[in-house]
């Protein structure tokens, strides 16, 4: 024991067990796996959502105004549809003979369910029947669902029935929402059906997602392999269920009133991917979820012409701009890489673009200016950034141009963009180093009305300040 802790003491790591050892190697093991996904470069793939996001706005508030936190699966149905993730066709009725007529109206086969807000698990009180294939079968199935309800838990509120056009045959998986007292909002996935619950694989993630992370979330589990297909089960469509994924994750972004949220099962097939049942409850009126990672702030993208009529994009940084970045570097010159990165490199590293496309939005901002393409990916033509100081009221800035957009005022539009941003998060000071003979730059940034002195540290190195 003296020995072990004098071990301890200098550093070594000390194990009570060979058990505790072999534990101890494979967090080792599973910390480096972390840390090479974090640094693998997502393609330039971007979902590009159009929520509804006034359909959800108007479900949530007719929730609240009939003082309900838990919404029926209809409107949770309805809340992931204004989200693009595909739901079965259905419709709430108030009772048999209506379900008969809704059942006429969407086809058949037809699934029946039971409505009540005092039934989370439908199916272990007789509260789903399969395979209805007339309206008179829908409306005996009503009939004897009720009856054989009521008096198995007469208790139970029931407030009418939903009929919905039974889906056809794929894998069953369940996308959840929650949250965590530290990590705030999270992402699950995995197994779906009744058997989610007796044998658990999930894999979880942390909002927001994009389409690289949801892949890695689906990977991470043991469902996952089953996904390929197997026997006469055909493969899904794995790029559908990423895509289901990052659409609940724009979710959580979007509505932090919301508590949790549940898609079970999720049907996937080698066409895509269809929600037959969901559940989402709201939290108290007045508390809202906190994302441990900030969201893309997409609204601070806009449109800027240059003096010649070309256009760009400006908009904060992401990490799908991977590609571009390490393709605008290469059309640098080299007395540019060599002003902006104070030393002659030939290439970024994978680590240096994860570096500069992977950010903090609360801690740093990068603003891209991106040129479309007529036959090709879009190019990043402009890069400024804003690195906050820990803790202080400054932020250090750097700012690049492609050489074929010099001329335009790009850069100082960039500039700008970054003081706007400063002064919305409470810099008060904006400071940067130059190369002593860059004189192009040493007057940009006088122009913009930057004091610049010779650093104390380099001779070679002037420093630039401004108060915003």
């Amino acid at each position: 024991g003296v020995q072990r802790a004098r071990l301890a003491e200098a550093g070594v790591a000390v194990f009570a067990t060979p058990e505790a050892a072999v534990r101890g190697a494979l967090h080792l093991a599973q910390d480096r796996r972390n840390r090479a996904t974090a640094a693998e470069l997502p393609p330039r793939e971007v979902l590009d959502l159009a929520p509804d996001r006034a359909r959800v706005t108007a479900i949530l508030a007719a929730v609240r105004a009939a003082g309900r936190l838990d919404l029926t699966e209809e409107e949770a149905l309805g809340v992931l549809a204004a989200y693009g993730v595909p739901t079965v066709p259905g419709r709430a009725v108030s009772g048999p003979a209506e379900a008969a007529d809704a059942a006429a109206m969407l086809g058949f086969p037809i699934v029946l369910k039971i409505l009540s807000p005092d039934l989370p698990r439908k199916t272990e009180v007789g509260g789903v029947v399969l395979g209805l294939a007339s309206p008179a079968a829908v409306q005996a199935a009503a009939e004897d669902m009720a009856a054989h309800i009521a008096a198995a838990r007469p208790s139970a509120r029931l407030t009418g029935f939903l009929v919905q056009r039974q889906a056809g045959r794929g894998q069953e998986l369940r996308l959840r929402l929650g949250d965590d007292a530290m990590f705030g909002p999270w992402i699950a996935f995995g197994r779906g059906g009744t058997a989610a619950e007796i044998d658990p694989d999930e894999g979880f993630d942390l909002p927001p997602l994009n389409l690289a992370l949801a892949r890695g979330l689906i990977g991470r589990t043991r469902t996952a392999r089953l996904l390929a297909g197997w026997r006469d089960h055909p493969p899904a469509n794995v790029g559908a269920i990423a895509d289901a994924l990052v659409r609940l994750s724009q979710i959580a972004v979007d509505f932090p009133g919301i508590q949790s949220c549940s898609i079970n099962p999720l049907l996937a097939d080698p066409q895509g991917v269809l929600a037959l049942d969901a559940a989402i409850a709201l939290r108290p009126r007045g508390s809202a979820s906190l994302l441990a990672i900030p969201p893309y702030p997409a609204d601070l993208a806009r449109i800027w012409r240059g003096r010649d009529g070309r256009e760009v994009t400006v908009r904060p940084i992401r990490p799908e701009d991977a590609a571009a970045h390490a393709e605008a570097f290469r059309r640098l010159t080299a007395e540019d890489i060599r002003y902006r990165f104070f030393s002659t490199l030939a290439e970024l590293s994978p680590v240096q673009i994860v570096r500069m496309t992977q950010i903090d939005y609360d801690r740093e901002m990068a603003f891209v200016a991106v040129a479309r393409t007529p036959d090709g990916p879009d190019r990043t033509v402009g890069v400024s950034r804003l690195i906050r100081e820990p803790g202080g009221r400054s932020g250090e800035f750097a700012v690049i141009v492609d050489p074929s957009w010099k001329g335009q005022g790009l850069a100082r539009h960039l500039m700008e963009r970054l003081f706007d941003w400063g002064r919305s998060v409470g810099l008060v000071e904006v400071v940067g180093q130059v190369l002593a003979e860059n004189a192009p730059m040493l007057a940009f940034v006088r122009r913009l009305g930057f004091v610049v002195h010779a650093s104390a540290e380099d001779p070679d190195v002037m420093e630039a300040r401004k108060v915003l």
